[in-house]
């Protein structure tokens, strides 16, 4: 295996970081732990028995877990973390697979006009990895803030019940990926060489034709809000 095709897998902190070798790439994923919380608010003389409250959170740790899950506590049911308590905590460990299953979720997040409701799908092995990419889909697209996302419900779609375009693809058994390396190889061993007077070509024809275009223009406003967009222009290159 080449070099500059193995990756590392590190971890940094609360991500997940895959660095490339021979490049700057790199991408960050979240890395998420699910968890089960069980708590109630304190007896007093007027509720000597309240009533228990469960939930699942997804979150890096356990002492974030326990945060939102009092945050949620204060909002929905007016039980602070003063005057309640935390009965259980577990964590929800999936059994390790490499088979991609399709995951969907209720999301209710808040925006600078307003509350959301909003069904995602997304291809990944575990529930922790979909979440992770929720994450950074609504980081994305909506600039929804991690604290302001609330996971109303997940669970694993089957193929025939998938809504979401993206996923429908993947799932069908139809998938076909261009050949972007073509290597030749001799029909015969003995025509077989370990040393060649000229370098191989590793591409197909078909792509040398991005060659002749240029990036010429980068333009980025600026404005009040954090806006920002990127306008790219491209032009053919003058052949010498």
């Amino acid at each position: 295996m080449c070099i500059r095709d193995r990756y590392q897998r590190r971890v940094h902190g609360d991500y997940l970081v895959e660095e490339r070798e021979m490049g700057k790439e790199q991408i960050a994923l979240k890395k998420l732990h699910q968890y089960l919380l069980v708590g109630r608010g304190k007896p007093t003389d007027k509720d000597p028995e309240p009533k228990v409250f469960r939930m699942r959170i997804f979150a890096p740790n356990t002492v974030i877990a326990k945060s939102r899950f009092w945050g949620f506590m204060r909002k929905q049911k007016k039980i602070k973390h003063s005057n309640g308590e935390l009965i259980a905590i577990h964590e929800i460990i999936n059994n390790p697979s490499r088979a991609v299953k399709v995951f969907g979720m209720v999301v209710r997040y808040q925006s600078r006009t307003g509350y959301h409701n909003m069904y995602k799908e997304y291809r990944d092995t575990t529930t922790c990895g979909a979440v992770s990419q929720m994450y950074m889909d609504m980081a994305g697209r909506h600039r929804a803030r991690e604290e302001t996302i609330h996971i109303v419900r997940t669970c694993m779609v089957p193929v025939s019940k998938i809504k979401r375009q993206e996923p429908k693809i993947f799932s069908s058994g139809r998938v076909k990926f261009p050949l972007l390396q073509k290597i030749s190889r001799p029909p015969i061993k003995k025509y077989k060489a370990f040393a060649r007077a000229r370098r191989p070509t590793l591409f197909l024809q078909q792509m040398q034709t991005y060659q002749y275009l240029s990036l010429i223009h980068i333009s980025e406003p600026t404005r009040r809000y954090a806006i920002s967009y990127a306008v790219f222009c491209l032009k053919k290159k003058k052949k010498n």
